[in-house]
């Protein structure tokens, strides 16, 4: 790459960043003079290497988990890959899926490598992934880590002793996720895609672990109108990665009647007309109005929106299903799982147990860059319907609920263990009654 490709890239990534970013006004910071800043290092970058972490950390600067630098697939596969994926589980991040020939060590945590403690790897990797506090999102940790670690001969060290390893040139693909399980029976109630099974005749559990899938509400309609008896609805998206809304949308308007919302949204409105004008007012001042002045002022600053509201359902839309409903959340419920979190928290339609969600959604702008790398920007800022702010936080559950690491070590959903206690309680001539919400 050549230095005006360097400047070239950090420059469009400002550039697009400050056409369509809606947090301006909660930074606290000059994105210009961050953008100068930043300039400067990238004049004196001297590796590819160093480059890529530059623009990494430039981009993480606007805290957002839809805002970010993507790294070319060549680099990243030059910089090599965990042989393990890791979760976090209160405050330890655990191994999760691990390659074969390591797999004795699966579900320990991690407290060091290398001989530092894995505490101050996840500060680093903080510089450049979407986090809140110290909850690191799972895709932004695996892709940053192996930035500071060796290629070969790593050692890990765990509460059960440490292991060796060395980064992979290929991405691997049988990293499975630790499965959780219950010493319960049940039967499958749907033979689709989706994992929906029917605990004690009377309880529908639903697993949802993206939006992706366009036939998913089909699948759930059936499995309601297959066990007529049900008298609650456990809907899990717990490791819902998020995709398309409007997917989620067709699953939620199964349990929530009418015309419905779920957030505020608020997205930039400019054109260059406005602009100039705005440019003009501030120039002269003379004769403007307070209000001509504060407007002016949100054009300059990037912060002058359209706002709205989303919208589902319609006026005469019917629920399939009106009885209780549970969803099950954490950290790895994201982007679309998190609108639909919201659907049912906005309506009070559904009693929501576990842990806070991944706080981040917006509908980014995607553009290639010279460097092989890409970027993504978030286009549209996001409140709950009563203003309540989750971008950045998540949205918190009624039920605050999480696994311990005994329970990850065995394999014990101790999560859905809890709400299949909540929702047992529910006698069964309740079915397609009620508000929805549990006390």
């Amino acid at each position: 790459m050549t230095l005006a490709d360097k400047v070239g890239d950090l420059s469009m990534l400002w550039k697009q960043v400050s056409l369509v970013f809606p947090y301006f006004d909660r930074l606290g910071f000059s994105w210009d003079e961050v953008y100068k800043t930043f300039l400067s290092k990238v004049l004196e970058s001297k590796t590819d290497r160093e480059f890529h972490l530059l623009l990494a950390a430039f981009m993480n600067r606007l805290g957002d988990g839809h805002t970010d630098y993507l790294f070319p697939k060549t680099f990243q596969e030059e910089v090599g890959y965990l042989p393990f994926t890791l979760r976090q589980i209160q405050n330890s991040y655990c191994i999760d899926g691990i390659i074969p020939e390591k797999k004795a060590y699966a579900a320990l945590p991690i407290t060091a490598i290398n001989g530092v403690p894995f505490s101050q790897y996840i500060q680093q990797v903080k510089v450049y992934a979407y986090h809140v506090g110290d909850s690191i999102s799972r895709y932004g940790l695996h892709r940053i880590l192996p930035f500071f670690l060796k290629k070969e001969g790593n050692l890990a060290l765990t509460p059960e002793g440490s292991f060796s390893f060395h980064l992979l040139p290929v991405k691997p693909e049988n990293l499975q996720p630790r499965k959780l399980t219950l010493p319960e029976s049940y039967e499958k109630a749907e033979g689709g895609k989706l994992d929906i099974r029917l605990y004690g005749g009377n309880i529908l559990y639903i697993r949802m672990d993206d939006f992706l899938y366009s036939k998913a509400a089909g699948e759930v309609e059936a499995a309601i109108r297959r066990n007529p008896t049900i008298s609650g609805v456990l809907l899990d998206l717990r490791e819902n990665i998020g995709g398309m809304t409007r997917f989620g949308a067709k699953v939620a308007e199964l349990f929530i009647s009418g015309e419905f919302h779920a957030c505020q949204k608020r997205t930039r409105t400019m054109n260059g007309c406005d602009l100039a004008c705005a440019t003009q007012i501030l120039g002269w001042r003379e004769g403007a109005t307070e209000a001509e002045i504060t407007e002016s002022e949100s054009y300059l600053n990037n912060t002058h929106f359209e706002h709205y509201v989303d919208t589902y359902g319609g006026a005469h839309h019917k629920a399939l299903f009106t009885g209780p409903c549970l969803l099950l959340t954490s950290r790895h419920t994201v982007s679309a799982a998190e609108d639909f979190v919201a659907m049912f928290r906005t309506n009070a339609r559904a009693t929501i147990l576990g842990t806070p969600t991944c706080g981040t959604t917006g509908t980014p702008l995607l553009q290639s860059l010279s460097c092989g790398g890409s970027m993504r920007v978030c286009s549209v800022g996001y409140q709950l319907l009563d203003g309540t702010e989750f971008v950045g936080r998540g949205i918190d559950p009624d039920i605050l609920l999480e696994g311990s690491l005994t329970d990850f070590r065995r394999g014990y959903d101790a999560v859905l263990e809890k709400a299949l206690a909540i929702l047992k309680k529910i006698p069964c001539r309740e079915s397609r009654q009620g508000d929805g919400v549990l006390a």
